[in-house]
């Protein structure tokens, strides 16, 4: 079956039945490709056939084929909020596909780790709203362009989410920080929870380096607020300084030092964000965050792209 073909018959199904599975589908056995394609989903949560084709490597035919029998089959799903999306934007885009339960179950059965809040939650996928599903995948847009990089550089990896939570004092089930700040004139505990969290081993200086990673949308404030319990980008920026100053990463994590990546919409929101950023420091400004705009981000990769510190200087991750 040609690739054309392919994108043929799903454009039928698309008129009603695209989101729908065939009463007999057919008939797979779950190859390493197919395994592969379930462990990048558990990792990630959400991919487009482009993001999964990538990570493949292979052939995008191949793989279109293969994501087709495990949509077919159960053990992914299609979430269904890509209706509207599809409709509105005419022409072709990229299915997404999250992992079934019955996908998850499989791969415990087989050995690897799947997080409890993926399986606890994965159903939910199906009726996530199409807001959430693009932030979702472009968050895993981030990690897959950091596998493929870390690919081409000899004696660095990505650490294990098993690995990095070796020393942690009790079980991490989700990466998030707490800490008390000062909003309005009195103290109030807040909680930061990153949209990713990876680490990098380098193995030439024996080292290794955590990070916390944001992908803001440019629709949050960057220092303003509606009511007192609202989000703002200055109040992530305190909680992660206040939560690094009571080592909280050591303390609950186990984790000996992070930096916290923040992925943005444009250049100019990058200088409002250190502006802030300085506003709460005094003017020193802080080396814990790293920003980046998208075009940036885009003309290069996570580990070599110049990303702008706290402090206003560039540093990119592999120096």
């Amino acid at each position: 079956m040609t690739n054309g073909t392919i994108n043929d018959m799903e454009a039928k199904r698309s008129r009603g039945k695209l989101f729908t599975r065939p009463e007999k589908p057919r008939e797979i056995s779950i190859t390493d490709r197919n395994v592969a394609h379930l462990k990048h989903l558990s990792r990630l949560r959400l991919c487009s056939t482009a993001q999964l084709a990538a990570l493949d490597g292979g052939s995008s035919q191949k793989v279109e084929r293969a994501l087709l029998g495990l949509w077919e089959n159960g053990y992914i799903e299609r979430p269904e909020s890509q209706v509207t999306s599809r409709r509105k934007e005419k022409g072709s885009r990229p299915l997404i596909y999250g992992l079934s339960r019955k996908g998850a179950s499989y791969l415990r059965s087989h050995g690897f780790e799947v997080t409890r809040p993926l399986l606890d939650g994965i159903d939910k996928h199906k009726a996530a709203g199409w807001r959430f599903i693009e932030h979702s995948v472009g968050i895993s847009g981030f990690f897959v362009q950091l596998e493929l990089a870390t690919r081409s550089q000899q004696g660095l990896r990505i650490l294990e989410r098993a690995e990095i939570f070796t020393d942690a004092p009790t079980p991490v089930r989700r990466v998030r920080l707490e800490a008390r700040i000062p909003i309005n004139g009195s103290s109030r505990r807040c909680t930061v929870i990153p949209d990713g969290f990876f680490g990098l081993r380098f193995a030439a200086a024996g080292e290794e380096s955590y990070f916390m990673y944001e992908k803001d949308r440019g629709e949050m404030p960057v220092t303003r607020f509606r009511t007192q319990y609202g989000t703002y980008v200055a109040k992530k920026l305190h909680i992660y300084l206040e939560a690094s100053r009571q080592r909280k990463h050591v303390n609950e994590l186990g984790i000996p030092n992070f930096r916290v990546l923040i992925e943005t919409t444009t250049r100019e929101r990058v200088v409002q964000m250190i502006e802030a950023l300085e506003e709460l420091t005094s003017g020193r400004g802080s080396n814990l965050f790293l920003f980046i705009d998208e075009a940036t981000l885009a003309g290069s990769d996570p580990l070599n792209a110049r990303w702008v510190s706290g402090k206003r200087n560039h540093v990119r991750l592999v120096d």
